[in-house]
C-alpha cells in the first residue's frame, strides 16, 4: 500500500509543477495588466508603450480597430489622455477580471470595466462601462498586450 500511494505521489508531481507555473504566469500577467491600467489612468504614454507589442491590434466596438504600437499609443494619448481639462479613469468592475492560459501563446484576461471622468475642478462622474478581452504574450522576461478587444460600451450596468 505504501508504494501505491508513494507511486500516485510521483505522478502528481508534475501536475503540481505546472500549476505553480501557471500560478506564477497568472500573477504576472495580472501584474502587468495594473501596470498598464495604471499607466492608462495616468496618461504615461512611455508605460503604456512598454506594456504592448510591436505588432498589437487594437479592437474597439466604436472607433474600430487600431494596428501597431506607434498607432495604438498614438490614439490613446489623443483619444482618452487627449481632451484639455478632462481626466478619464478606468476602474475594473470587481470580480469580473478571469484568467485563462493559452497554452504554448501566452493569457487571455477578460472582465469589465467602468470609466469615470472628471472635467476640470468637476466632481468626477462615472462614465460607462464596458467589456475587454485583451491577449497577452511573453515576450523574454516581460508580458505584453498583442490584441486587446473593447467591446459593449454603453450605461454602467
Amino acid at each position: 500500500m505504501k508504494y501505491w500511494i508513494s507511486a500516485f505521489a510521483l505522478l502528481g508531481l508534475p501536475a503540481a509543477a505546472a500549476a505553480q507555473s501557471v500560478s506564477a504566469d497568472e500573477a504576472a500577467v495580472r501584474a502587468a495588466d495594473a501596470r498598464f491600467w495604471s499607466a492608462f489612468n495616468a496618461c504615461d504614454a512611455k508605460a503604456m508603450d512598454r506594456l504592448f507589442t510591436d505588432d498589437i491590434e487594437f479592437y474597439h466596438d466604436r472607433t474600430g480597430l487600431t494596428a501597431g504600437r506607434t498607432a495604438v499609443v498614438a490614439s490613446l494619448v489623443s483619444g482618452p489622455c487627449g481632451t484639455p481639462g478632462l481626466h478619464l479613469r478606468r476602474e475594473g468592475v470587481a470580480g469580473t477580471l478571469r484568467y485563462d492560459p493559452v497554452p504554448r501563446t501566452g493569457a487571455i484576461l477578460t472582465g469589465e470595466h467602468r470609466f469615470y471622468a472628471k472635467q476640470g475642478a468637476a466632481p468626477e462622474e462615472l462614465d460607462g462601462q464596458a467589456s475587454f478581452a485583451n491577449v497577452w504574450v511573453r515576450q523574454g522576461d516581460a508580458w505584453k498586450m498583442r490584441r486587446v478587444l473593447s467591446y459593449a460600451h454603453g450605461p454602467a450596468r
